[in-house]
Formats: structure tokens, C-alpha cells, sequence
């Protein structure tokens, strides 16, 4: 797909002011307008704005239109729109996968001062990856793609290359529900698994409007299940290593090619719409 040099760097400008409409949503999230009104509807996003309703043109941030591409992968994957929406939500280390995926951080010295007529930071020699390179097509990247695995439909983990899975929740009640097994109460990753009571819930951070989403949505339920002796995590490592079925979703996949098609390097035709 050929694309001038200049209509990309002005996508690049648009994407990084940081602000989404519905219709980005649709063409690179892949998800419908009845979804998205759905997933307001009960608490599981939020616009910049707060508006709603006929005649208003919703708007989300960047994390927002992100966490809404998971929510359309693990959809797409058959999970309902409700609990693809929690565990988006619940994703260990969200904040990494975002912001490895993001173009600016690939394509851009982000350390250094913005150009004031560009709205962009000086280009590296060498992008980071070749995630967003004009010239080539989006594909799976395996020494540095994230996952996310569900095993028997039921273990839910994060895969990240070079480690061991982390099996961090579980599906119950014929796949309706999930339950974590890790405490999603940090607002940084660097203390993510705390249990310290006071660090405050992801729900409540002050500091990313993003994270603020309703509560009661999360239908948030804890468990701790990371002893060694542990039946359900001993069940969970026996799933892990000779699954019968597992379903895969590649995340870091999932995003690029949804900031690709904002970026007009896929056609609107590669995501379809649900």
C-alpha cells in the first residue's frame, strides 16, 4: 500500500495529539458503534469528554483507543464484549505493551525536545523495530510479541518471550467469569504485584483518566493461588505444559496492526468490524 511521506507524517501529528473518535475506533479497533456504546453503556470506558448521545462526537485517548483493541481481539477470540472488556482491563503490565507498540516511541527520539512546527520529536537514524516501516507489512514479531493464552478454556496467562507464562487468573462459570489471581491494585507497574493496602486499586488512579473506569463493571474478584502447592495452580501448570485446546491471541500483533491502519499502512479492510 503506497503511502506519501508527508500523508504519514501528518498521521503521525494526528496520532499524537492523542485524541480518537469513534470512527478511529471502528476502522482500527474493529470494533462497531453498537459495541462501543455498549461498552460505555455499562462502565467499561470512558470518553475524553465524558459526552454521550446523539449529536456528540465521542472522543477517547490514546490508552483508551489501545485497550479497546485488546477488548476487540479477545472478542474475536469468543469471549463476551463484557469480559473481554475486564480483562483487557486486568492485562498485567498494560502500560509495557502500550508503550512498546507505540509509534512514536518506535520511529522517535522521544528524549528530545519536540519540533514547534512538526508537533513531533526528532526522528531516530534507526527506528527501534521496523513495526511501523512503510515499506514492509505488518506481521507477528516472536522474540518480542506478548500473548495472552487461555488453556483449557479456562487458565488465563500472559506469554512473554524468554519467560515462563505467567498463569495470573481464571475463567469460571461455563467461561463467564473471571477471577485474578494476582492483587490489580498498583498504579505502577513497578509495584504491581503489592499488597500493600495502601496503594490504592488501578480504579482509582489519580493520575491516568484512562484507568478510572467504573468499578463495578470489573465484577473484580481476587484470589490468591501462587504457592507451589497449590491445587489450582498446580492444575494450571499441568494445563500449561499438555493442553488439549488453547486459544491465542497475539496482542502486541493485535495493536500494531490497528496503529498501522490509523497510520494508513493497512487498509481498513484488514480489521473487520464487530
Amino acid at each position: 500500500m503506497a503511502l506519501l511521506e508527508d500523508d504519514f507524517d501528518e498521521a503521525l501529528q494526528r496520532y499524537r495529539r492523542g485524541v480518537f473518535t469513534d470512527a478511529d475506533v471502528t476502522a482500527c479497533a474493529g470494533l462497531s458503534g453498537r459495541s462501543i456504546r455498549q461498552l460505555l453503556k455499562v462502565g467499561a470506558v470512558q470518553t475524553v469528554s465524558g459526552e454521550r448521545g446523539a449529536g456528540h462526537i465521542r472522543k477517547f485517548d490514546s490508552k483508551t483507543l489501545k485497550r479497546l483493541v485488546l477488548v476487540s481481539a479477545l472478542n474475536r477470540a469468543g469471549l463476551s464484549l463484557t469480559l473481554a472488556g475486564q480483562m483487557a482491563y486486568l492485562l498485567p503490565d498494560d502500560d509495557h505493551l502500550y508503550e512498546q507498540c507505540d509509534p512514536i516511541n518506535v520511529l522517535f527520539d522521544t528524549t528530545q525536545r519536540v519540533d514547534p512546527r512538526s508537533g513531533l520529536p526528532p526522528r531516530l537514524a534507526k527506528p527501534r523495530f521496523d513495526w511501523f516501516d512503510p515499506d514492509k507489512p505488518g506481521t507477528t514479531d516472536p522474540e518480542n510479541d506478548r500473548r495472552l493464552a487461555i488453556y483449557d478454556g479456562r487458565f488465563v496467562a500472559l506469554l512473554q518471550p524468554g519467560r515462563e507464562p505467567l498463569i495470573y487468573g481464571d475463567l469460571r462459570k461455563g467461561g463467564t467469569e473471571f477471577v485474578s489471581w494476582w492483587p490489580f491494585r498498583s498504579h505502577t507497574s513497578a509495584i504491581f504485584l503489592s499488597t500493600d493496602a495502601d496503594v490504592g486499586p488501578k480504579w482509582e488512579d489519580p493520575l491516568i483518566p484512562a484507568n478510572r473506569i467504573n468499578p463495578r463493571f470489573l465484577n473484580y474478584r481476587e484470589e490468591r493461588h501462587d504457592g507451589d502447592d497449590d491445587p489450582l495452580m498446580l492444575a494450571a501448570r499441568a494445563a500449561a505444559e499438555r493442553p488439549v485446546f488453547t486459544t491465542n491471541i497475539n496482542l502486541s500483533l493485535a495493536l500494531r496492526l490497528a496503529l498501522r491502519c490509523y497510520l494508513g499502512l493497512e487498509p481498513r479492510s484488514a480489521i473487520g468490524t464487530n
